[in-house]
């Protein structure tokens, strides 16, 4: 007789087509676990696409995630009797309510036997102060009604009640230990895989790739990949690049992915980007391929085709960046920027180059730099591959999750003993 399938309930606030890669990574971490031999329910907002996930039940019901939506969580998971219920969180993704914030300490006290795995994908939390009055009163209710310690003004109790605490990226788990001490002894770190299918590697896909973005065969091509919001530090490549191509004509850069909903209200638009392209007079150099399909090889095309990679963020690079991944994945020598809280696993000349973030002269030394170091260049790409063999792969993501989850199932089955 065949055991019996842990049921898992998945908790996100964004799921395909939503143009944001959180969606895709859980969409594609759900039907992975499924794959595993998982019972998997995904509760999600009613923008969801509900086939994006096969082997899963996706229940797109949730219109707004507030205090109103709080008991309709509660109730799904109450009637569903999950084994374990995963919580995907990032503060945009639930309209940075802070109601998501508080959910691990009200399912804990109606499902106390249920074990609870959040995994924080970057440190964004809630904010509170984004809100009317009676949103932050009832916060403050709720925080003296539920007690104790360690509730923090942006992850709630998230980091206190959770059984298990998935985080992307060292510099991040940093950053949430400083809400709770003691945070690491139930916290284990898992990078993200590359999110796209992946084309056949060689220079059939290369020739394919530069034909889909109108490069010439020859010409030298660093890529940006991923979607354009404020933060990805775009305007600094811009005119980083547009100094790489005074001295080297023939430069070619391309920028794959379109532009994500601005989350942080912060009325960037990727119009301004075309702005500066034309103040720098490289429209012309500049490939834009907009959007394009997630569940075709179009993206890891484009990848083929590239030289280098650039990847400037503003807040510096970490672990959890996916299109550190992708890059990676593909075998580019990637440039990329040095985060305050420094990432270990980065190590500048040998698997990334690293300059300082918003900074185009730093962007555009690092790009002259690698047109003219190919021992630096080829040391960089056997770098991108240990990366990749280490870190980046769907196996070594689903690995190290069924690991959380098989050992916060056992912690349960030994507390209810």
């Amino acid at each position: 007789m065949k055991p019996e399938k842990k049921k898992v309930l998945v908790i996100t606030g964004v799921f395909p087509p939503m143009p944001i890669a959180e969606g895709d990574h859980i969409a594609r971490l759900s039907q992975g676990l499924a794959e595993r031999g998982y019972d998997v329910d995904v509760l999600t907002s009613t923008k969801a696409d509900g086939a994006s996930a096969p082997g899963c039940r996706v229940h797109a019901e949730m219109e707004n995630w507030n205090w109103a939506s709080q008991s309709k969580v509660l109730r799904f998971a109450q009637t569903l009797k999950p084994d374990l219920i995963f919580i995907w969180f990032i503060g945009m993704a639930f309209e940075f309510h802070p109601m998501i914030s508080l959910l691990p300490t009200r399912l804990k006290a109606t499902m106390p036997d249920t074990q609870i795995v959040t995994q924080i994908t970057a440190p964004v939390g809630v904010r509170p102060k984004e809100h009317p009055f009676l949103t932050r009163a009832n916060l403050k209710l709720s925080a003296f009604t539920l007690g104790g310690g360690n509730i923090s003004y942006e992850y709630g109790t998230i980091l206190r009640d959770s059984d298990r605490l998935i985080a992307m990226a060292q510099p991040h788990l940093e950053r949430y230990a400083e809400h709770m001490p003691g945070l690491a002894e139930k916290a284990v770190i898992i990078p993200p895989p590359p999110l796209i299918p992946m084309s056949v590697p060689g220079e059939v896909s290369r020739l394919k790739g530069r034909e889909m973005l109108g490069v010439p065969a020859d010409a030298p091509l660093f890529v940006y990949f991923g979607r354009l919001y404020v933060g990805k530090g775009l305007e600094y490549l811009i005119r980083g690049f547009a100094k790489v191509r005074a001295q080297v004509p023939q430069a070619r850069l391309a920028i794959v992915g379109g532009a994500a909903p601005d989350y942080f209200k912060s009325g960037w638009s990727v119009d301004d980007l075309h702005a500066i392209a034309r103040e720098e007079g490289i429209e012309d150099a500049i490939s834009w391929t907009g959007e394009f399909p997630f569940d075709t090889d179009a993206g890891s095309l484009y990848l083929r085709a590239g030289d280098f990679a650039v990847l400037p963020f503003s807040e510096g690079a970490a672990l959890n960046n996916s299109s550190i991944a992708a890059c990676a994945a593909h075998g580019l020598p990637v440039i990329t920027t040095l985060n305050e809280r420094p990432e270990p696993e980065f190590v500048d000349g040998e698997n990334v180059l690293l300059v300082q973030p918003k900074d185009d002269d730093a962007l555009a030394e690092g790009m002259l730099r690698l047109l003219g170091d190919e021992v630096l260049a080829a040391r960089l790409k056997a770098g991108s591959a240990a990366l990749t063999d280490r870190y980046f792969s769907w196996k070594a993501t689903l690995d190290s999750t069924v690991t959380v989850f098989e050992d916060a199932l056992k912690t349960g089955v030994r507390e209810l003993a």
